[in-house]
């Protein structure tokens, strides 16, 4: 009974990740829909001018509806990830409202990226399936024993496929040191199953909307001296930038709170700041995946100073958007950022544009999720591996600082 059990767990961790990959490719494929109607599509058909004003305006009075009668969703990805910490399970009864949300959050342009949806959807349907199929099974089974590990890594190969970076949640493995080789065996098969089987579907399915997996090509980087030069200053300015947008974070909080209560007026204040940043840079808009190839073929035709605002402009509209209840994932916006003045500074100072961005894009990321490991594993797939040593310093070298300065 022993193996009958184990073949279970590991066919639910198989069929787990196949359906990750399915739930995220649809999510994505009815966004894109969504998304073509509203801002391609409706236009074509309505010459109306100020039209990004006009959709970011009616998309907030819709999510402030939404979030009014509904419920503050879609839930972020701290408050998923510190729920199954807590209680090693998602609750999975607001799965439906949170992708309705979502959809509208990100079609009608907001600066936010779609994982944190992904995370809670797709957690909360992997508890959901695991309490069903642990009702079939022994109680003293492998799957009933360890069943969270699953759920857990379901979150982990959503993050991945939405990041197109199959190692990122390997640094999952070596975050608790104390765990039995036992354990750490259980999670390494479960790990490298759900991802196998949802990048397989993934990928697939990808066919079917031409969806390309890579997320842009920014050309081979060239390390020379002074690039080498240029890397702590670099790692300086991602750090800095971190608490530019932590101070963003806190003004945009302090500017809405009198108006928590009133969901429907805040999510509009959210819309009009939008459209009115969108209407003068549309690049701005949306989570930045799509705009970053945009950005890679365009920058040299434009000045320092654009790509340093556009970045910067960036970075405040993302938490003015999380601040004014337009509720989404900020890993996306963030990159577009740090790749956006990366580019500004290799204007400035000649520097190599590849590495210049590599290494902004890294510090930026690390000092704000905090994670460095894990924020290696996703950049390298974006960057090239010949930048590693620098992007590992500029992973971990910001952590560092940050801590030394609370102590």
């Amino acid at each position: 009974m022993k193996f009958l059990g184990a073949g279970t767990f590991i066919l639910y961790s198989i069929v787990t990740g196949g359906i990750v990959g399915l739930f995220v490719w649809s999510f994505l494929a009815i966004l894109s829909v969504t998304t073509r109607f509203l801002w391609v599509d409706l236009p074509n058909v309505i010459d109306i001018g100020y039209w990004t004003l006009i959709v970011s305006v009616v998309g907030g009075i819709l999510i402030g509806l939404s979030q009014k009668y509904l419920g503050n969703y879609p839930r972020l990805t701290d408050e998923v990830v510190a729920e199954f910490k807590q209680t090693k399970r998602i609750d999975y009864r607001s799965v439906f409202k949170g992708a309705i949300i979502a959809i509208c959050v990100l079609s009608f342009g907001a600066s936010l990226g779609p994982e944190a949806a992904l995370v809670g959807i797709v957690g909360g349907l992997s508890t959901w399936a695991g309490d069903v199929l642990k009702s079939l099974v022994k109680k003293k089974s492998v799957l009933n024993e360890h069943g969270d590990i699953i759920i857990e890594y379901s979150i982990e190969t959503t993050m991945g496929m939405v990041f197109r970076a199959p190692l990122f949640g390997v640094s999952t493995l070596f975050e608790d040191n104390k765990e039995s080789r036992y354990i750490k065996l259980i999670k390494t098969i479960v790990y490298s199953l759900t991802t196998a089987a949802g990048f397989s579907v993934f990928i697939l399915l990808s066919k079917i909307d031409n969806r390309q997996f890579s997320i842009a090509d920014f050309g081979t980087p060239t390390l020379g001296g002074y690039e080498i030069l240029a890397i702590i200053p670099l790692i300086l300015l991602g750090v800095l930038l971190a608490k530019l947008y932590e101070l963003f974070s806190h003004s945009a909080q302090k500017v809405l709170k009198p108006l928590e209560n009133y969901k429907v007026i805040r999510a509009v204040i959210g819309g009009i700041v939008l459209g009115l940043v969108g209407t003068i840079l549309p690049i701005t808009l949306f989570s930045g995946e799509h705009e970053l190839t945009e950005l890679a073929a365009k920058w040299t035709g434009m000045s320092a100073c654009l790509l340093l605002v556009i970045g910067i402009l960036k970075l405040f509209l993302t938490e003015f958007c999380l601040a004014s209840g337009w509720r989404g994932g900020h890993i996306f916006p963030i990159i577009f950022a740090g790749v956006s003045i990366g580019y500004g500074i290799a204007s400035l100072f000649s520097i190599d544009p590849v590495t210049s961005i590599a290494i902004v894009t890294t510090s930026l990321t690390s000092a704000v999720l905090r994670k460095p490991l894990a924020v290696l594993l996703l950049l390298i797939m974006i960057f090239q591996v010949k930048l590693f040593i620098p992007m590992l310093i500029a992973a971990y070298l910001p952590v560092y600082l940050l801590k030394l300065k609370r102590g």
